[in-house]
């Protein structure tokens, strides 16, 4: 099931919380579509993973998430994720650097690393063809220290081309 467009917000404890920053939103990479001249469409969207963890067994959960599992609330995720859209389209822009992760489960994603009030995040995604461009879909951020230089780099739009040229997922 693909991510939402958009996040509805919530209440929280008397709280309530906009998630308005989530919603999906297009990109362009010049010179870097189908041909030479052409610029590469993307379309980013955000999965409830980006202020949300896995419930805990017997926990109360506040989400579910586009696979059906229970979510929590997580005011620190939710701190870092109103700064993802800005890093995103900055990343876009300059074609940043990248690789390829492992998940806890086996999968391959990509993961830029960020650093946020003296942290390390990571912020995982993955490229899905669409008619026309690419749909980046940003999985999951977590605070996590990475050692960078032990990983094999390319630019992000390495990745994108490879999508929009071989049209499947990527990695």
């Amino acid at each position: 099931m693909p991510l939402p467009m958009s996040h509805s917000s919530f209440l929280q404890n008397g709280v309530r919380y906009d998630l308005a920053h989530l919603t999906a939103f297009a990109a362009g990479m010049p010179n870097r579509g189908e041909k030479p001249d052409q610029t590469l469409g993307i379309v980013v969207a955000f999965s409830n993973h980006v202020y949300t963890n896995r419930t805990k067994y017997g926990d109360q959960h506040d989400f579910v998430d586009h696979h059906g599992t229970k979510r929590t609330f997580d005011h620190d995720r939710f701190k870092m994720s109103l700064k993802l859209p800005d890093l995103i389209k900055a990343a876009i822009a300059s074609d940043t650097l990248t690789f390829i992760s492992h998940s806890f489960g086996g999968n391959k994603n990509l993961m830029l690393i960020e650093t946020d009030e003296g942290r390390q995040w990571s912020v995982v995604f993955c490229f899905e063809s669409i008619p026309g461009g690419v749909r980046m879909e940003v999985l999951s951020t977590h605070p996590r220290v990475v050692n960078e230089s032990q990983k094999n780099r390319r630019h992000l739009s390495y990745f994108a081309r490879m999508c929009l040229f071989n049209q499947i997922r990527v990695p």
